[in-house]
């Protein structure tokens, strides 16, 4: 199991809407998330406990299946072990702010007539009806943002030369879709760019037709304003939130590159226009933007618009969790004096929606003094850090490489595999980086478990053997060293033995490890 500490527990209990008496996530008991390869998640981030998989199962056995219950049965009591990993590191933390936050929030302003006409079930507390549903469900995207993979944009697989991914929903998913779009309360489209993909203007005009009350949010890079966006939006009135990771142009346009700045800000003052219409802003917190953020927050409370904040993690060269003790000391000192200058202003200089930033700007700083006091921790000699794309294929390999033992290492022929024999097979395998091994014969070691992952179905022992693996490697007293190696937290490792599907293997890898891209 992984739970909070007593002390932990105790600030985040304090800190949530609802009290304290609630799972430790609501995200499987009220949602639904479906991304681009068919997996049906709880949230965005858990990609490792799926609730189930489209089209080879319908929606109702997805939301009522085994997967779905075991996930809320670990949250109910306050394990965040079946990948739940970064909202416990972040809860841990102090920043109060992460996914599950806004989960708490979406259950507390369900309007209580809903809850009324739909009862929990008995059996899990589940929703009769998932109250929320979230779509990632196409790669359509006119941008090549460079904290981004092909895995979810298709110009930057066209640009790499590659054929676009399969478009895994169509015509029928939208109709088995209906009776849930009927039920809902908040629907949330993701990309790619939502606005390019036909799948997502047919969820929105069945919307419009059977439910066009219900909360709707369309995350979007700003680039597209047409008549046909224009439409939907004068019906439902969904709040658009703009992904905007720089203020000035040069930063805007060398991150989000494809993007015209001036532009994405026009059509984010069009959105503004329409009434009913709500505008907000999405920020990718990273290495290449700290120093935007401030004048990005002053944007943002000037003109009362509420600002989120993902903090990435991936590809590690972007992410604050791997800068350097110097790179964190600054970023922690420009913040610090952000909000100091911003929470001494008055009302009406700052609204609920500023207050509510800065709040989100106290959780990332909370988070970036636990990595500069990370840095502190590292063992002397030993690069830790990946500072550059070059490296990060470096560790891609050694990734590969440790996989593909680690799948040997669960189909070994020990009928129990206790931590003390797991650790010590697993210090055996850690050993042998230290030997360089050719990249062809890596690659072939992973293929071979990438087929015996495809081309057989496993017996209960075995799948029991996967869910011992991913807890102990939760636990293990050598995931300090794994983490050294490779750069990934022990959850995604875990979830590279115990995933199935070698399309989601590949994409994890991209996604840790882009491939290098040259841009304009």
């Amino acid at each position: 199991m992984l739970k909070l500490s007593p002390q932990a527990a105790a600030a985040h209990a304090a800190n949530r809407v609802g009290g304290p008496d609630q799972p430790a996530c609501h995200a499987p008991f009220t949602s639904m998330y479906f991304d681009q390869f068919g997996n049906v998640l709880a949230c965005c981030i858990n990609t490792i406990q799926t609730l189930g998989s489209y089209p080879a199962q319908n929606l109702s056995e997805i939301w009522s299946g085994q997967s779905a219950r075991k996930l809320r049965a670990a949250l109910a009591a306050g394990d965040f072990s079946l990948g739940c990993h970064d909202c416990h590191s972040s809860i841990s933390s102090g920043n109060f702010n992460a996914v599950n936050a806004m989960f708490d929030q979406q259950v507390v302003d369900t309007p209580p007539e809903w809850v009324d006409e739909n009862p929990p079930v008995a059996e899990d507390q589940r929703d009769q009806w998932p109250r929320m549903l979230e779509f990632a469900l196409s790669t359509r995207c006119n941008l090549t943002c460079t904290m981004c993979s092909g895995y979810f944009s298709s110009a930057i697989r066209k640009a790499d030369g590659l054929e676009p991914l399969p478009e895994v929903y169509g015509d029928e998913f939208v109709t088995e879709l209906r009776p849930f779009l009927e039920h809902v309360t908040d629907v949330r489209f993701y990309g790619g760019e939502p606005f390019l993909a036909p799948v997502n203007f047919a969820i929105l005009e069945v919307l419009c037709q059977v439910n066009p009350s219900c909360k709707v949010s369309i995350t979007t890079n700003g680039t597209i304003w047409n008549q046909r966006v224009q439409q939907i939006v004068e019906v439902l009135k969904p709040t658009i939130v703009v992904s905007i990771d720089a203020f000035t142009a040069d930063g805007f346009e060398s991150i989000r590159v494809g993007a015209n700045r001036d532009k994405v800000f026009a059509n984010l003052e069009q959105f503004s226009q329409v009434e009913g219409c709500k505008v907000s802003l999405a920020v990718c917190a990273m290495r290449q933007n700290v120093h935007e953020i401030p004048e990005l927050v002053r944007f943002a409370n000037l003109n009362s618009l509420h600002l989120g904040f993902n903090v990435v993690r991936y590809p590690q060269d972007h992410s604050l969790s791997s800068a350097t003790a110097e790179e964190l000391s600054e970023a922690i000192a420009l913040w610090e004096a952000l909000l100091q200058e911003q929470w001494s202003l008055d009302a009406p200089q700052l609204s609920q929606a500023g207050q509510e930033n800065l709040r989100r700007i106290e959780g990332i700083l909370s988070e970036a003094r636990g990595w500069l006091a990370a840095t502190a921790d590292q063992t002397p000699g030993l690069e830790i850090r990946s500072s550059s794309a070059s490296a990060a294929r470096d560790r891609r390999r050694d990734w590969m490489e440790l996989l593909s033992k680690l799948a040997a290492t669960t189909y070994s022929s020990d009928a129990v595999l206790t931590e003390a024999a797991f650790e010590l097979e697993l210090t055996q395998v850690l050993a042998e980086f230290d030997q360089k091994v050719a990249p062809q014969d890596r690659a072939g070691q992973l293929a071979l478990a990438i087929a015996e992952f495809s081309d057989r179905s496993l017996v209960s022992a075995e799948l029991d053997r996967f869910d011992q693996l991913a807890a102990t490697l939760a636990t293990s007293a050598v995931t300090p060293r794994i983490r050294l190696m490779t750069g990934l937290p022990p959850a995604l490792i875990a979830q590279g033995v115990i995933n199935l599907d070698p399309k989601v293997l590949a994409a994890r890898f991209d996604s840790f490890f882009p491939p290098e891209r040259n841009h304009p």
